[in-house]
This record gives C-alpha cells, sequence and structure tokens, in this order.
C-alpha cells in the first residue's frame, strides 16, 4: 500500500490546529470586573527618637513615636484574570483609604502622650499569580502602590512634628502580597490577602535644622468581594 506522505501531513495539521483551538478555547480565558473590600493596616517603623523643639516652643525632650492599633480602611478599583489551565495572572488597579495609627509619648516630663490617626490615599497596583483548586484558590505576587495624600488628626501641639512624621518622600513604595479565596459559579470571587511593605514610605525624617533616620512600612490585611463580567 503506499503512502502519501503530503496528504499524511496535511492531515496531521489539521488535526494539531483542531486539537489546539479546543484546547486554548476551554483551558484559556480573559475575564474582567470590578472589586472592592475593607483592610486593616497598621505603621510598621523604627529607629526614631529625636531631642525637638515644636512650633510652640515646648520642649519635646526624647520625643518616642510608636506605631499604635490597627484601623480599618477600604479599597475598591477593577481587575482583570487571564488563566490558562489552573494557573491565573491577575492585574488590578485599586484606590485604597488606608486607616493607621501612632503613638506619641514625651517619656521625661509626660507632657505629650497622644495617639493620632494618620490616613494615607493610595493608588495600589497588584500583579498576581495564582493557581485554581476546584473552586479555591491561592496567590502571590508584587504590588507597587502610588501616594496620593497623607493627612492626620493631631492636635496643635504635635502636629508639626506628626506632620514631618507622616509626610511620604517617596511618592512611589514597592510590597507583596499573598493570600487565598473562593470563587462562586466563575463570576463571583472571595479573597483575603496580607501585604508587607518591601521599601519604605520614607529613609529619613527632618525635623528642624536636624534629620533622624527611620524605617517607616506599611502592612495591612484586605478583604474583598470582586465580580467578573
Amino acid at each position: 500500500m503506499v503512502i502519501n506522505i503530503k496528504k499524511m501531513k496535511k492531515i496531521l495539521v489539521s488535526i494539531a490546529v483542531v486539537l489546539s483551538c479546543s484546547l486554548v478555547s476551554q483551558a484559556q480565558f480573559f475575564s474582567f470586573g470590578l472589586k472592592g473590600g475593607v483592610n486593616g493596616a497598621k505603621l510598621k517603623f523604627s529607629g526614631f527618637e529625636a531631642n525637638v523643639l515644636n512650633a510652640d516652643k515646648v520642649d519635646l525632650s526624647t520625643v518616642k513615636v510608636t506605631p499604635a492599633e490597627t484601623k480599618l480602611g477600604f479599597h475598591f478599583g477593577a481587575m482583570a484574570r487571564i488563566k490558562v489551565l489552573s494557573v491565573f495572572i491577575q492585574p488590578e488597579l485599586l484606590f485604597s483609604a488606608v486607616n493607621s495609627s501612632i503613638d506619641i509619648k514625651e517619656s521625661v516630663s509626660n507632657n505629650i502622650d497622644e495617639l493620632v490617626n494618620v490616613k494615607y490615599n493610595v493608588i495600589d497596583v497588584p500583579v498576581l499569580v495564582g493557581m485554581k483548586f476546584a473552586f479555591a484558590h491561592v496567590a502571590l505576587g508584587p504590588v507597587a502602590t502610588f501616594n496620593v495624600s497623607s493627612k492626620t488628626d493631631a492636635k496643635k501641639q504635635v502636629q508639626e512634628l506628626v506632620d514631618d512624621y507622616t509626610s511620604v518622600s517617596n511618592k512611589a513604595t514597592f510590597g507583596m502580597q499573598i493570600g487565598a479565596g473562593i470563587d462562586i459559579l466563575k463570576k463571583v470571587t472571595i479573597d483575603a490577602r496580607y501585604q508587607f511593605g518591601i521599601s519604605k514610605l520614607t529613609d529619613s525624617v527632618k525635623i528642624g535644622d536636624k534629620e533622624y533616620n527611620t524605617d517607616q512600612r506599611q502592612n495591612q490585611f484586605l478583604v474583598s468581594v470582586g465580580y467578573f463580567f
């Protein structure tokens, strides 16, 4: 029996194309959606203890600034998911209102003992790589954070000190997100994540004529609900 090599090649190529198209159509897809949720944040910093004089000429000797309790904020924005088999890539663009607090104490005369709320408005851009297990998934990846604004509710006596301390010199910082979640009917996704800072919000704080080194970072937990269209 004579085998027609050219015809066999055409048949094999046709079979390969059909199988490839079928595999891609079933295993790879792109989804776009919206999400929102709450976040609990806490500032992390070290290396700040200074002798300073504030605008009212009150001697704030050995002022200590320490992170305080976790505060709730919120976030919302857009997301996309590119899925191949059980692996997916999920970039997001989120606006986040991040609330935290710091405790300011003057340890000698105890004239200063104040809990100050701090609010950062930021744009977060996480790009996560994840894997699905039935209806559940896990994911991790880098996140870029761009500072939009920051403010405090400090009293006048320590306003200058707090404003200097919470001012963000690095407008863009980087961190990591890691978390898990579930997908319901391929439309609704629920996530719980932890985000920790890799780069500092600022390397140093300048108060008056003195500059003090500091390690100041923003860590937070995030819980969100999203919907894919």
